[in-house]
Order: C-alpha cells, then sequence, then structure tokens
C-alpha cells in the first residue's frame, strides 16, 4: 500500500519509527519548516496525541524537549475473517492490543451471516469498553482473497467462495465507523514491515499458511509499496491435481491444511501441529519439494531481503525452519542468497489481527493526521 502523507501524517510516522525526536530533527527528516513543525506539533499536543518529554544527559544545561506518541490517545478496530474462523481486537496506535474475540463458523454459511456475525462481536467489543466518539478512527478487515482498487469489496477469496462481497458498506452500516479492507498476508507483511523486526529490511515476503496458503510482499524503501502474492497458486505439477481456483497442480493442493491432513492421517490434530507432524511421513519430501519449487520461484521475481514465517507455518518445527534456511539459498541467485534472511514472525500471533489494525491505522490516522481522520460515521448498536 502506498499513501501520501500530510505533515501531520508525515510527524506521527517518523515518531512511531523512531520513537521520541526533537522538533528540529522532525523539521530535519520531514522537510517541514520548523514554524510548520511548531504549528502542528501544537495542536497534536493540545489533543493528546504527542507528549513532551525531557530527555536527561543528552546535552549540558537544561535537558532538550523530546516529543513522543501516546499510543493509548485512539484505537482502531481490527478484524480478521480466515475461512470458518473470526477474530476482533482492539489495538493502538502502536499496535498494542487487547484481547481478541474469536468465532468459528461454518465455512458454507451465506456471507450476510458472516458479516453480521462479525459486526456483532465488533459491537460487543465496543459497548464493553465503553469507548468515546471518535476515540477509535476506524475499521481494518483482513480476508483472504484480492480487494478491489479502493480497498471496497473482495473480488474473490477462492478457498471462502465469496466474489464482489462490499465488506467496507455492510461493516460502515452494521458499526458506524471507516472500514478499509485488505488482503489477509498482505495486510500482515506490512505490519511486520512498520511494527516488527522486518523494519531492518527494505522488502518482506510473508508466508501465511492456514486453510490454503498465500503470501503478501511488502517493499519499504523507495517506491513503497505492497502486493498480494499467490504463491498457493502457482503450478508445481503440471497436469496434477485440479485445484479450487480452476488450475492443475497448483501448490496448495500439496501444501495447506487438506492436504497435509490427508498425509497424517487425523482429522482431530490441531492444525498448528501439521506440518510437523507431515513432515514424519514418506510423503514429506515430495511435498516439501514442491513448496520450495513455488518458493524459489517467488523469491526470484520479488527479490525480497526477509522471508517472514506466519500463520501455521510460524508454529512449524525448527527442524523446518533449518531445512528451508538449508535448502532455499541453493535455488535462487546469488545477489538474492547473500542479503535473504528467513525468520518467524516477530509479532505476537494470531498475525491476521496484526495486519488488519496496521491497514487501519495507515488509512486513518499515520497517512491523514488525526485532524483530519475520519470520525463516527454513525454507531448503530441495532444494526
Amino acid at each position: 500500500m502506498h499513501t501520501i502523507k500530510n505533515g501531520a501524517g508525515q510527524i506521527l510516522t517518523r515518531l512511531r519509527d523512531g520513537g521520541p525526536t526533537s522538533r528540529a530533527e522532525l523539521a530535519r527528516q520531514t522537510g517541514i519548516s520548523s514554524a510548520g513543525v511548531t504549528k502542528i506539533t501544537a495542536q497534536l499536543l493540545s489533543d493528546g496525541i504527542v507528549q513532551e518529554r525531557e530527555m536527561p544527559g543528552q546535552s549540558i544545561g537544561r535537558p532538550p524537549v523530546f516529543l513522543s506518541l501516546v499510543p493509548q490517545a485512539h484505537r482502531v478496530l481490527a478484524i480478521h475473517l480466515e475461512v470458518g474462523r473470526i477474530r476482533v481486537a482492539l489495538c493502538d496506535l502502536s499496535l498494542g492490543r487487547g484481547p481478541i474475540m474469536v468465532e468459528d463458523f461454518d465455512p458454507e454459511a451465506p456471507v450476510e451471516e458472516v458479516i453480521a456475525a462479525t459486526a456483532q462481536m465488533a459491537r460487543s467489543l465496543l459497548d464493553a469498553k465503553g469507548l468515546a466518539p471518535g476515540e477509535v478512527l476506524g475499521i481494518g478487515v483482513g480476508l483472504p482473497g484480492m480487494v478491489d482498487a479502493a480497498r471496497r469489496s473482495n473480488v474473490l477469496s477462492i478457498l471462502a467462495g465469496w466474489r464482489n462481497v462490499a465488506f467496507a458498506d455492510a461493516f460502515e452500516a452494521a458499526l458506524g465507523l471507516p472500514v478499509v479492507l485488505e488482503h489477509n498476508a498482505t495486510a500482515i507483511a506490512m505490519a511486520e514491515a512498520r511494527y516488527g523486526d522486518g523494519r531492518d529490511a527494505a522488502s518482506i515476503l510473508h508466508l501465511f499458511l492456514g486453510k490454503g496458503i498465500g503470501g503478501g510482499f511488502a517493499q519499504t524503501g523507495p517506491g513503497e509499496r505492497c502486493a498480494q502474492v499467490e504463491i498457493g497458486h502457482v503450478v508445481v505439477s503440471p497436469g496434477g491435481p485440479t485445484c479450487r481456483c480452476g488450475g492443475q497442480g497448483c501448490l496448495e493442493r500439496f501444501f495447506s491444511e487438506d492436504p497435509l491432513r490427508d498425509i497424517v492421517g487425523d482429522p482431530d490434530l490441531p492444525r498448528s501441529e501439521l506440518v510437523g507432524a507431515a513432515m514424519l511421513k514418506p510423503e514429506w519430501p515430495g511435498v516439501f519439494e514442491h513448496f520450495l519449487q513455488a518458493l524459489s520461484t517467488t523469491v526470484t521475481l520479488l527479490g525480497p531481503e526477509r522471508i517472514v514465517l506466519g500463520g501455521d507455518l510460524n508454529t512449524a518445527p525448527d527442524t523446518f525452519l533449518a531445512a528451508l534456511r538449508r535448502e532455499l539459498p541453493l535455488r535462487i541467485m546469488p545477489q538474492q542468497r547473500a542479503r535473504l534472511s528467513i525468520e518467524r514472525t516477530s509479532l505476537p500471533e494470531p498475525a491476521g489481527v496484526n495486519g488488519a489494525a496496521c491497514v487501519a491505522l495507515e488509512t486513518f490516522f499515520y497517512s491523514t493526521g488525526p485532524t483530519t481522520a475520519p470520525r463516527m460515521l454513525r454507531h448503530n448498536k441495532s444494526a
């Protein structure tokens, strides 16, 4: 996601990423005039968004005054929709979050029922917290499959069977807050780049294993951008078994929940343990080969500096991570090999909530600043 930030958004982003910073340094970093920084930060102080702090030991005489973000000044509502599971949480300006509400649903249920159940969960959470109007800036929704350019509707979620569903309009009508959508793995990649260890890398490929397997790419250097990566639909066995997408021999037909569960032969094994159990089976070398084939192709094309393992890959055994670090570099170009790192996610699970919150924060706070951020549209408790 590429965003153009106004002056307040630039200052808030610098405070989020760099911690306490002086006004003079903010002017230098952003290119905003000293007078402009003073005017903007005065309003932020008045609104309780930032606070002044003295930093002792910085110089002789009176300690200089630095500004720092007040994370609890505002919150966003994060909604992560998986196939068969809903998660909802409130997150602050630094991605700190409270308890997560979780509810499972029948994957065959009409999408209208899923939206209604999600809205009821969100409404219950908002009401329980007793938050004042305007304290919650908006809602970020992470969901499987592609979303439209305006991030208002999904285009197609193959696993869920959702097509052209106006999720943003539906949640805005039910909850009275502005809504933005994003592909779940793309949103998680953005969160890792903004708030996790991925801040040290210019580009991140996040891999998310669940019911299916997907990816998200976040480039944080020049030309900043985020994009969906359909690694699950890279063909690794031409003419192989038919995939839900209509193709044949896609990675997802070999490396996702259902095929891994078929290998393990235990319908009740927790999904988080499937990779470890599958590694003990004779079919594993072939499955891992398919995964390496799709991943090496993806890395060669995108050139990420860091691969981040999320979802059920994050809970895979250390032996899986070791094998990936050993085998993948042999299949990519030397210049990519030299800088590539492969890590588990550095953010607390479930990662999908982090991604949804990050999208909302970027859209409704760090791009616009609080003075122009959308406020309550309509809080309709009876919707």
